[in-house]
């Protein structure tokens, strides 16, 4: 199991219940509600032709004299009315099936988006990835289930009640026959239902497996035995547990829908073979009731293989409303975002850190650790180092700083003003960061608008950058998206560098951006580009190893076992505003 899932596994029971599946569905059909009345409306209507004909064909066959012209039309009538509605309703939840799947994957990761950072941490990317292609996916087929299931129950209600009006003791005996197959059906549903659950907590594993497949690449690659053991064993145990989950729930589905009809054939044998009924004595009545039983097994046996995908469905939105209630959060309408990013509004001239404390679980050490409480205060134009061993606390630091992590004590204040819950989001605007496992998206999002017709000029900017760090013969922005990201590390980083130069934010923070840099671009790094963005007026934060370029800095601050140990001051005072 991967530590991704484990999190997710640990935490999982102690969630908040999520919402019942049905007000999901429900809420994602407000946009459709017209469209999925009228595909209702026609898998009935599509039901009641259906019996119609039926109905049609057998008084033709029962009494040949009334076989005339009128019964012939309303026969073709019924027939295309039949074939209309099929197709209209089939069109129309299919169009529902793919806006649903869409909208859950836009919920779903919007809701990502919005959580804050210590929740995605937690939780990881493979329920996630779970629920936005296998469970989305499963909530998608609902709708290509739902209207054999509305048409085919249309169908065998219709068929009871033409049942009824030739023999109430028959249909009497058909309801006995639905009733005795129901309870037989229930039981295996019930397991099915457990298997289904127990198959999407596996696949939880299984995409965490999946990801270490790839991001764990290189060192599968180079041992051999390492490969057969996580491939033959714990991928492939996570497949089998899927494999065998859906196994014995399609299993379970498969046994009940074989006794709901085995009862029905034994309703068939005494309708036609139990004298009290009167059957044996009425042969055209006999031939009615096998018309319409024989009529109404094909619906029966579609609405009960359908059956299996309503539960199924219903399993994923379960599941999905459990992961998004995992990941919580602020909705898009409770944060506050200024209303432009710009580096003016940003501005500030204290950001000060007082008494702030923060705790998490250290892997290495296998404890919790604390950093702080810490005391600083940052203004604009100055250049500060953080420095320490690993494990000190520097990149936790710095995601509190930045907003990423919320302080468990103390407050941050911007101008003398606590920054709380609601003016996080609006607060992280101020911060432009490259951390040291950063991601490089493969265009420049947040800062060129793909319709701008001016983007040229944006273009033109980046491309500049792009020269001044030496990789203008490897890579060109075209249309506000770089040409290639097939670089190696040390250069991704450089063309964050570039994003974050365009950013034009008033805090940069950089987490270990040199450790991947050759000698002489370290230099022009601290020598260079560090000095350009403190007379720039920018507040510059980095974390470094690299003591020779120490005496750069404003303020060189010493981190140990979570605690500023010391401050020491360049030979340059902070350029201050205010």
């Amino acid at each position: 199991m991967t530590p991704a899932t484990e999190r997710y596994d640990a935490t999982s029971n102690e969630s908040a219940p999520p919402k019942p599946a049905s007000r999901l569905i429900l809420t994602l059909l407000k946009r459709s509600r017209g469209a999925f009345t009228l595909a209702i409306a026609a898998c009935v209507l599509n039901g009641v032709a259906s019996v119609t004909l039926v109905a049609t064909l057998n008084r033709a066959l029962s009494q040949p004299s009334s076989a005339d012209s009128t019964l012939a039309w309303r026969f073709a009538l019924c027939a295309v009315v039949a074939l209309a509605t099929r197709i209209v309703s089939g069109v129309l939840f299919a169009r529902l099936s793919q806006d649903t799947m869409a909208q859950l994957r836009e919920r779903v990761a919007k809701r990502v988006a919005t959580a804050e950072l210590r929740d995605v941490e937690r939780i990881g990317a493979a329920p996630v990835q779970s629920v936005l292609t296998d469970d989305a996916t499963n909530v998608s087929m609902l709708f290509f289930a739902l209207p054999n299931i509305v048409m085919h129950g249309s169908i065998v209600c219709g068929c009871l009640a033409y049942l009824a009006w030739l023999s109430l003791p028959v249909c009497l005996l058909a309801l006995t026959a639905i009733v005795v197959g129901s309870f037989g059906y229930y039981t295996g549903d019930k397991r099915a239902i457990a298997s289904l659950e127990a198959a999407g907590k596996s696949q939880d594993k299984l995409f965490g497996y999946l990801g270490a497949l790839f991001t764990g690449a290189k060192e599968l690659k180079l041992h051999q035995a390492r490969a057969t053991q996580f491939v033959d064993g714990q991928l492939g145990l996570a497949i089998g547990e899927v494999r065998d989950h859906r196994r014995r729930a399609f299993s379970a589905y498969a046994v009940g829908v074989g006794w709901i009809i085995f009862v029905f054939y034994v309703f068939l044998g005494a309708a036609a073979f139990w004298p009290s009924l009167g059957v044996r004595a009425d042969t055209p009545a006999a031939a009615g009731y096998v018309i319409v039983f024989l009529f109404m097994l094909v619906p029966l046996d579609g609405l009960l293989n359908n059956l299996p995908t309503v539960n199924a469905a219903r399993v994923s939105l379960d599941r999905i409303e459990k992961v998004m209630a995992e990941f919580g959060g602020l909705s898009t309408a409770d944060v506050q975002t200024p209303p432009s990013s710009s580096a003016s509004q940003a501005s500030f001239k204290t950001l000060t850190l007082r008494g702030v404390t923060h705790s998490y679980f250290h892997e290495r050490d296998e404890r919790m650790f604390r950093i702080g409480p810490v005391d600083l205060t940052f203004r604009p134009g100055e250049l500060v180092f953080i420095v320490g061993g690993n494990g000190s606390g520097k990149t936790t630091l710095a995601k509190v700083l930045t907003g990423l992590y919320e302080p468990e004590g103390g407050v941050i204040e911007v101008d003398g003003k606590p920054v709380g819950s609601l003016e996080r989001p609006a607060y992280r605007e101020r911060f432009t960061a490259v951390f040291n496992d950063f991601h490089l998206f493969d265009a420049l999002l947040g800062i060129v608008d793909p319709n701008d017709p001016s983007r040229a000029q944006a273009d033109a900017r980046a491309n500049a950058l792009i020269g001044k760090l030496a990789l203008d013969h490897k890579v060109q922005v075209v249309d506000g998206a770089f040409s290639t990201r097939a670089l190696s590390t040390g250069q991704r980083k450089r063309l964050a560098l570039v994003i974050a130069y365009l950013e034009d934010r008033p805090f940069y923070l950089f987490d270990e951006w040199a450790a991947d840099q050759d000698p002489a671009f370290k230099a022009v790094f601290y020598e260079q580009l560090l000095p350009e963005l403190r007379l720039a007026g920018k507040t510059v934060v980095v974390i470094t190893h690299d003591d020779r370029y120490f005496p750069l800095a404003d303020r060189v601050l010493k981190l140990d076992n979570g605690s500023i140990v010391s401050e020491t001051y360049g030979p340059e005072p902070a350029l201050a505003n205010g």
